[in-house]
């Protein structure tokens, strides 16, 4: 048992350098010209040993971005868990919702840009499930966001946070040169003025 729960978290590690590794070169070079060959080369294995771990590029790619919404929906989740047992205002709920993504987006720029340029290389069940999560995320923001305004409808306020979410997105443009601190900090100040949140 001891060996079996062993030999599952390396290949959970496996799996996230590899995972890693294929978003900063799909990142750079587009999802077209990346080669698994590549990917393979980064993380010290031969393209064809990645099939014992995806199943195609394709796949690659799919689980990059179900990563990424799942991460983000947990982190989502976390933040409100804790909203709800040290009795937070919808204020200080939505700014720790907001800091979350502006920590992943500045961390994980690659990852980022891959969510924004890749979905429509999905095939359609996965392109699904990660809108589906996608929705869920945002929804906790809208949730938020209203209860803090209630004066907003659903889409007004869905409409302020979409445009949020790309602003903080927008931070992969900048980190590279202006690093995270700098970029956290401006990316988290405009994101709350945004949303009209001292």
């Amino acid at each position: 048992m001891v060996c079996m729960t062993r030999r599952t978290e390396a290949r959970q590690r496996r799996e996230g350098e590899i995972l890693a590794a294929a978003a900063a070169i799909i990142a750079e070079r587009g999802f077209h010209q990346s080669r698994l060959e590549d990917v393979g080369s980064a993380v010290g294995i031969s393209g064809p040993a990645l099939y014992r771990y995806f199943s195609g590029k394709e796949d690659l790619l799919a689980q990059i971005l179900i990563d990424i919404s799942i991460r983000l929906v947990d982190g989502g989740r976390a933040v409100l868990a804790q909203s709800k047992a040290e009795g937070w205002g919808p204020e200080r709920t939505l700014k720790e919702l907001l800091a979350h993504h502006v920590k992943f987006a500045v961390t994980e720029p690659d990852r980022i840009r891959v969510q924004e340029r890749e979905g429509g290389n999905l095939a359609s069940q996965e392109r699904a499930k990660v809108r589906s999560l996608q929705r869920l995320y945002l929804e906790m923001w809208v949730d938020s966001l209203r209860a803090l305004h209630p004066e907003l409808t659903a889409d007004q306020a869905q409409v302020k946070v979409q445009l949020v979410a790309g602003l903080i997105n927008s931070s992969r443009h900048v980190v590279k040169w202006a690093g995270p601190e700098q970029t956290s900090d401006n990316t988290f100040t405009m994101a709350l003025a945004a949303l009209g949140i001292e």
